[in-house]
């Protein structure tokens, strides 16, 4: 599929990626080079909690993101 790229350097996701690959508005996503300079790959991140990897329920405190039972344990520890 050819994409234009817009004047300030922006392209579209074309939408049939973007729900094959849940991509939702303000997902963040990672652009790596490809070897030699070719192209870019473009990889959807999963929020994680960073301590456990938990996905669902997660809360970020600054930079970092946290699950309900992380945050508990996290809690009681610092108390």
């Amino acid at each position: 599929m050819i994409v234009k790229i817009d004047s300030i350097g922006r392209i579209t996701v074309p939408q049939k990626y973007r729900e094959e690959f849940n991509l939702k508005p303000d997902s963040e996503a990672n652009m790596l080079p490809l070897p030699d300079g070719i192209g870019v790959s473009l990889f959807r991140l999963t929020p994680r909690c960073a301590n456990c990897g938990e996905e669902k329920g997660l809360e970020k405190f600054d930079n970092i993101s946290l699950c309900e039972n992380c945050k508990k344990i996290l809690k009681y520890a610092i108390m």
